[in-house]
């Protein structure tokens, strides 16, 4: 019993933990990743969430992988920690995202860091892409962080998607 009731506070301490500004760029985030299918037919929204949750807190850090010295377009930016590089080449596979190309890299960085939904576009096309040639789960959580089997990035990607289930069950998210 005492179990029971330590998970269950340790449950609503978690959800509590999460801002409101945290749940609108959650919910933005699953709402364009809905829109966004594989060739099954799968969406990924709840992933992405994770991903979200385990690349940027949520949106609260959108700025990563600067050190001193480092040029803004090796950055990792906005929501879902999106590098130039990666944000061009699945821009130049996607007809929908052409349009980014044509963008300067200082305009194409300060999209990254303020637009979640543009964001969440390039993500959702990235991660199909990674399902699509990796086939499994796991292969595909991994190489969202660059590698094709990263244990450590997928075990945190699992903790933040059971988060995000909470906050479904809650109606925190829809």
């Amino acid at each position: 019993m005492f179990r029971i009731l330590l998970l269950l506070s340790v449950g609503k301490l978690l959800c509590a933990d999460v801002s409101k500004k945290q749940l609108e760029v959650l919910q933005t985030v699953r709402d364009v990743a809905r829109t966004i299918s594989d060739n099954q037919g799968e969406t990924y929204e709840n992933t992405l969430s994770a991903i979200c949750l385990t690349e940027s807190s949520g949106g609260v850090h959108i700025l990563g992988d600067v050190k001193k010295g480092t040029d803004i377009t090796k950055a990792s930016l906005g929501a879902l920690q999106i590098q130039l590089a990666t944000a061009k080449h699945i821009a130049k596979l996607t007809p929908s995202l052409n349009h980014l190309l044509k963008l300067s890299d200082t305009k194409l960085a300060t999209l990254l860091l303020t637009d979640v939904k543009t964001s969440t576009k390039i993500a959702a096309h990235l991660l199909v892409r990674l399902k699509h040639s990796r086939k499994k789960y796991f292969n595909m959580v991994s190489g969202y962080n660059g590698g094709y089997s990263n244990a450590p990035y997928y075990k945190r990607v699992k903790k933040n998607l059971n988060l995000v289930y909470k906050l479904v069950k809650k109606n925190l998210l829809q």
